[in-house]
């Protein structure tokens, strides 16, 4: 298995693995263009970091993340906002892989917490984040505020 940057390429992939994803909550297929995937994920100063995971050259997982900073602490803090691998791929290590990875990344920007959502029913994942240690945040509740153009 390696780990790398995601690439135009890997659009195809990754859109794939998105869709899986959204079905699996319960969600849409997400309306990604691959303009769109270029300019959040790929193009140089894009704002989300992108790593693929790939078996045999072909993408199996995906892990993606923002770099944040809370003003109040002065510390710097990384939030996955996705993390997919497909269903032929799982109990390979390619979950635990791409957390190793986001993880290795965060220390090397003097990172000091990693954070993620998971979905209330997804009892499977919330066991593979504790087996890696993670617990629930107790302390934050997240909120939403959607923006419409209405």
């Amino acid at each position: 298995m390696s780990i790398r940057r995601a690439q135009a390429s890997d659009y195809a992939a990754v859109r794939s693995l998105a869709e899986t994803l959204a079905a699996h909550i319960e969600e849409p297929p997400p309306p990604l263009t691959l303009d769109r995937y270029v300019a959040f994920y790929v193009r140089e100063h894009a704002p989300m970091h992108l790593f693929v995971a790939l078996l045999e050259d072909r993408v199996v997982g995906m892990i993606a993340w923002i770099l944040t900073h809370e003003l109040y602490s002065a510390q710097a803090g990384l939030y996955i906002s996705d993390i997919a691998v497909h269903a032929d791929a799982r109990r390979k290590g390619v979950g635990k892989a791409l957390m190793m990875k986001a993880k290795e990344w965060a220390s090397g920007q003097g990172v000091t917490k990693l954070g993620w959502d998971v979905w209330k029913h997804n009892a499977s994942a919330m066991q593979f984040y504790q087996r890696l240690g993670a617990a629930p945040d107790t302390e934050a509740v997240p909120h939403l505020l959607l923006l419409t153009n209405s």
